[in-house]
């Protein structure tokens, strides 16, 4: 759905875009990616030493505007949730009926507006930021609430991220407009948006300008190689592929080929957003994150993306923690975490997959992805435990020359079922997932389904019959408690 400021585009806006692979909304949006680049130089040379009041209106002011560039009034969407919520703060903010209500009124107003401004595809629309608006201020509620326990109930985690009292409605503006973070990841905590407004995070005693500029750049070479890539390979590897007769016809290798080089063009479009993001956060100083053992200052306490870890891949595992890492840490902190009474790792794991599902949206597309990385991550789960109870099969994976071969087929696994996966999140209706699914006869849903049941109900009783554990004999036994006694 496009907005008015960009239908009275210029041509050559629109022709830009279209050169870029891009629609004008989303060529839009990268400019104002890289314009915080700028804003955020001017915050860290000419607001440092400055008070945090300055800084709050400065952050607030600036996104203000790039946001009405992009959205028009509808930035009002996000105002009304930031006066709510810091009304809730106030009034009864650190009780349990606080993060209950922050969590429903929050959620319930992003998912109203899916409702009634979806269409049948991706729309860059006020909701794009104002989902990462929710996860934010739901988090404050958590933060605050933990804020209230005594010191030896909270987690180490918890001890790092939980605040006394309630902000202000200024502090919770500039958190909220920190133009680093409203349009897309990283999800950062208060306490550190107030820390770094405060200038507490440098532990800088002389003054000194925070050496993040360099950092920041290089973040944002890395952000322009990946959208040189994504521009290079999308054209090759459109969505429209996927739904043709050709792609339908062909074998299954050349299917499996197509999934990984058409995930990957987007993937790539994901990644130079991360890159970009976490280069503006860092170029305003808002990622330190103390000293190496050599001295160097670390920049990376707003991670959104570990491309060494993330392109060599080779199970969900590896994923989970190098793509999109704040967002996940967000779930395994607020949700995960949080249903630890349950006991249960799987039911957590499920739990905070689901919500992240919902979070997105309700296409169908949405649940079909996370269900299968769950099911992924099982399988490889399962995998491993039958690797370390059959010997000969540790031994291969042990042995060096194997190394390399092991390493190739487990990188084709990671990357197929990443784009299997992320088929259902792009193409998001059934109509649509069912065309590229049913091409390849089913046969990756078959096997997440069969292959649990099969290593539990037939695999691993055979494992554990032929594999049985190793025992002391009683002789040896009763030596070691003699040696014990």
């Amino acid at each position: 759905m496009e907005q008015e400021s960009t239908e009275a585009s210029p041509s050559l806006l629109g022709d830009l875009a279209g050169r870029l692979g891009l629609d004008v909304p989303a060529l839009l949006y990268l400019f104002t990616f890289l314009a915080g680049f700028p804003l955020a130089y001017i915050s860290r040379t000419f607001l440092h030493g400055q008070s945090p009041t300055i800084k709050h209106t400065y952050f607030t002011v600036c996104c203000l505007v790039l946001a009405y560039l992009n959205f028009g009034y509808d930035i009002i969407h996000s105002a009304i949730s930031v006066l709510i919520n810091y009304a809730l703060l106030v009034t009864i903010g650190g009780t349990p009926l606080s993060v209950a209500i922050s969590f429903t009124f929050n959620m319930s107003y992003l998912l109203t507006a899916y409702i009634y401004l979806a269409t049948d595809g991706y729309d860059l629309i006020w909701t794009t930021p104002h989902c990462i608006l929710t996860l934010r201020l739901i988090g404050t509620a958590w933060d605050l609430y933990d804020g209230q326990k005594k010191e030896e109930q909270l987690s180490a985690e918890q001890k790092l991220f939980n605040i006394k009292t309630a902000p202000s409605l200024l502090e919770l503006a500039g958190y909220t407009y920190f133009f680093g973070g409203f349009f897309a990841s990283p999800q950062f905590s208060l306490r550190r948006y107030l820390d770094f407004t405060k200038e507490k995070l440098l532990g800088n005693d002389k003054g000194e300008l925070p050496s993040c500029v360099e950092p920041a750049m290089n973040r944002f070479y890395v952000g322009c190689f990946y959208v040189f890539l994504h521009c290079a390979l999308s054209p090759f590897f459109p969505n429209e592929y996927l739904l043709s007769a050709q792609f339908a016809n062909s074998s299954f290798p050349y299917q499996v080929f197509v999934l990984v080089f058409w995930s990957k063009s987007l993937f790539f479009k994901y990644s130079s957003v991360f890159m970009f993001t976490e280069g503006v956060c860092t170029m305003a100083g808002l990622t330190y994150n103390g000293k190496d053992e050599k001295g160097n200052a670390l920049w990376d306490a707003c991670v959104g993306l570990r491309p060494k870890i993330f392109e060599i891949a080779t199970i969900s595992k590896h994923c989970v923690i190098s793509f999109n890492i704040s967002t996940n840490l967000w779930a395994s902190r607020y949700v995960f975490k949080r249903l630890k009474f349950l006991n249960n790792k799987y039911i957590s794991q499920a739990s905070a997959l689901f919500f992240l599902a919902i979070w997105h949206g309700f296409f169908i597309g949405y649940f079909i992805c996370f269900v299968q990385e769950f099911f992924v991550t099982f399988i490889e789960s399962q995998i491993t435990d039958a690797t370390k109870r059959i010997p000969a099969l540790s031994k291969i994976v042990s042995t060096p020359a194997f190394d390399f071969p092991l390493f190739a087929i487990k990188l084709i696994w990671n990357k197929f079922v990443c784009g299997h996966a992320l088929a259902a999140l792009v193409l998001l209706r059934w109509s649509r997932i069912h065309v590229v699914y049913s091409a390849m006869y089913y046969m990756p849903v078959i096997f997440y389904i069969t292959f649990p049941l099969l290593y539990s109900m037939v695999i691993l009783p055979q494992l554990n019959k032929i594999y049985k554990p190793q025992t002391e004999s009683p002789k040896d036994n009763g030596k070691e408690t003699a040696k014990t006694k």
